[in-house]
C-alpha cells in the first residue's frame, strides 16, 4: 500500500509504545496488597469510611490510590494548607510585626497610606486562598474520581460467570477476580433484541477472542432471558454467562448512574438506557477498566487498541470454514487477497460491491480517500499473507462477514517487529435470484494492527473507491 495510507500503520507498529505490566510500581503494589491478603484480620473487600469524600470506599481501592499516587495525595496536603495560609497571612503578618512598624513610624504610615490599604491586603489574601483552594478542590475531584473507578474495579471482581461444560453438562464456574493475569473480560448488557445485535457482532470475531484471552459475558437486563444465540455461543464456547444476572445487571446500573452526563444515581435513567441502547464494558488482564460505553462496540479497534492478541501470531495458523457457505466467503476473500498481494488494483475493484460504505463516506468527507490504484501502487502490497481466516454468514445468506490476520510482505515489514494485522471484510452477495451459487462481492474492509502488547494508533477503512486512513492523534 503507498504511504500516504499504510505509512500511518507502519508507524503504529515501529512506533507504538509497548505495554508494560511489570514495573517497579506495579511489583510493589502487588506485594503489599499480598501482605495484607495473607493477614487472615485484614479484608480488603471491607468498606472504610474516607472523610475527605465523606463516604466509604473498599479498603482495597484506597490501598490502591495510595500506592499509585502518592504525589497526588501531597500536592491536596499542599494547595489546602497554602490556602489556609493565604487566608490567615494578614492575621499572621500582623501578630509577628507589628513591634516592628511602632519601631519604625514612617514604616506604618507608608503601610497605612499604600494603594488599598488594609483592605487590599485583606483582598490580596483572600484572593490568594481563593486561588489555592480551586487548586484542592480540582485534585480533591481526581481522587474522588480515581476512588470510585477503583471501587468499581474491585466490585466487578466479585462477579461471578459460568459457562457449561462440553462434557456432562456441568456448569463450570469463577470469579471474576480470579481470571487476573490470565484472561480478559469483556460484558455486554442489554434486552433479548439488543443483545442478539450485540452477540451476532462479536461473533465475527469469536476467534479473535480465543486469540485475545477474552471471557465473553452477556447480561440480560432484569427478568429478560438471554436471546436463542447465546445458547449456540456457549456450545462454541466462546461466550459466558452470568453467575448472578441480577448482580451483573445492578453492576450495570451503577456504572451508568455515575457517567458524567447528568444520569441521576437512582437506577432509572440507567435502567431507560440499558432497556433501550445497551451497554458494554472492557477490563485488562490486570481486571481494570480499559473501556465502556453504550451502544455497538467497535470490536476491531477494541482488540487492536487494548486487548491485543496473547502471543505473536502464527503465519500458517490455518483458515477455519464450518459451513459450504462459510467456504464459499473464505474463497471470495483468499481471491481478494491474491489480487492485493500481486497489487492488481483493477482485480481488487472489480471484485467490490457496486454500493458505497456509509462509514467510508462519512470519513472521507474529513479525510483523504485514495483510490485503489494509488493504494495498491509501487508494489508495497506484493507478498502479502493471510493467515487464521474465519467467515460468518447471516442466516439469509445475503450478507456475510470474514476476518484474518495479514502477515506483510517484505516490503512492508521493513521496520516492523511482530508486524501482523487484523483484518475484516464484509460482503454482499450479489447473485442472481435463484442462483445456485453465491456471488459474494467486497462491500467494506478494515485493516489495523493486531500485535502482541501493541496499542493501535491507525486504521484503514475500505469500499469500492479505495480507502482512508484514520490515526490517533494522542
Amino acid at each position: 500500500m503507498p504511504a500516504p495510507l499504510v505509512g500511518a500503520l507502519v508507524g503504529a507498529l515501529a512506533l507504538a509504545p509497548r505495554a508494560c505490566c511489570s514495573g517497579r510500581g506495579g511489583r510493589t503494589i502487588g506485594r503489599a496488597v499480598r501482605m495484607l491478603s495473607d493477614d487472615a484480620d485484614y479484608d480488603l473487600a471491607a468498606s472504610e469510611f474516607d472523610l475527605l469524600e465523606g463516604r466509604s470506599f473498599r479498603r482495597e481501592a484506597v490501598l490502591r490510590y495510595a500506592l499509585e499516587y502518592r504525589t497526588e495525595q501531597l500536592r491536596i496536603l499542599f494547595f489546602l494548607s497554602s490556602s489556609i495560609l493565604a487566608a490567615a497571612a494578614p492575621w499572621i503578618v500582623g501578630d509577628l510585626f507589628p513591634p516592628a512598624l511602632e519601631l519604625i513610624p514612617s514604616a506604618a504610615a507608608d503601610a497605612a497610606e499604600a494603594p488599598g490599604g488594609v483592605l487590599g491586603q485583606y483582598a490580596a489574601a483572600f484572593g490568594g486562598a481563593a486561588f489555592f483552594s480551586a487548586l484542592t478542590v480540582q485534585e480533591k475531584g481526581r481522587r474522588g474520581a480515581k476512588l470510585r473507578r477503583f471501587e468499581k474495579e474491585f466490585a466487578l471482581g466479585d462477579l461471578s460467570i459460568a459457562q457449561e461444560a462440553a462434557v456432562g453438562g456441568s456448569l463450570s464456574s469463577a470469579r471474576v477476580a480470579s481470571l487476573r493475569d490470565r484472561r480478559r473480560v469483556v460484558a455486554l448488557c442489554g434486552p433479548p433484541p439488543k443483545l442478539e445485535a450485540l452477540l451476532q457482532d462479536a461473533a465475527v470475531y469469536r476467534r479473535r477472542l480465543a486469540q485475545s484471552g477474552v471471557v465473553l459475558v452477556a447480561v440480560p437486563v432484569a427478568g429478560d432471558a438471554l436471546p436463542p444465540i447465546a445458547a449456540a455461543a456457549e456450545a462454541e464456547g466462546w461466550l459466558w454467562r452470568p453467575g448472578n444476572a441480577r448482580a451483573w445487571y445492578g453492576y450495570f446500573c451503577d456504572l451508568l448512574s455515575d457517567r458524567a452526563d447528568g444520569r441521576s444515581a437512582d437506577g432509572g435513567p440507567a435502567v431507560s438506557v440499558l432497556s433501550s441502547e445497551g451497554a458494554w464494558l472492557a477490563t485488562s488482564l490486570k481486571g481494570r477498566s480499559v473501556g465502556s460505553g453504550v451502544g455497538a462496540l467497535p470490536w476491531d479497534e477494541l482488540l487492536g487498541t487494548k486487548l491485543p492478541p496473547m502471543a505473536p501470531c502464527a503465519a500458517d495458523e490455518p483458515s477455519i470454514a464450518r459451513t459450504p457457505a462459510e467456504s464459499a466467503v473464505l474463497a471470495a476473500q483468499a481471491a481478494l487477497y491474491e489480487h492485493v498481494a500481486n497489487a492488481d488494483w483493477e482485480a481488487v475493484a472489480r471484485a467490490c460491491a457496486a454500493s458505497d460504505d456509509e462509514e467510508v463516506s462519512a470519513i472521507a468527507k474529513v479525510g483523504r480517500l485514495d483510490n485503489w490504484e494509488v493504494v495498491l501502487k509501487d508494489g508495497v502490497t506484493r507478498g502479502i499473507r493471510l493467515a487464521s481466516a474465519d467467515a460468518l454468514v447471516s442466516p439469509d445468506g445475503k450478507v456475510a462477514w470474514s476476518t484474518g490476520i495479514e502477515h506483510p510482505g517484505p516490503e512492508q515489514a521493513k521496520g516492523w517487529r511482530d508486524g501482523t494485522l487484523l483484518c475484516t471484510q464484509r460482503w454482499l452477495n450479489e447473485a442472481e435470484e435463484g442462483a445456485s451459487e453465491p456471488c459474494w462481492r467486497l462491500a467494506q474492509h478494515r485493516t489495523i494492527p493486531y500485535a502482541e502488547s501493541m496499542d493501535a494508533a491507525a486504521c484503514l477503512r475500505c469500499d469500492r473507491r479505495g480507502c482512508v486512513a484514520l490515526q490517533r492523534l494522542r
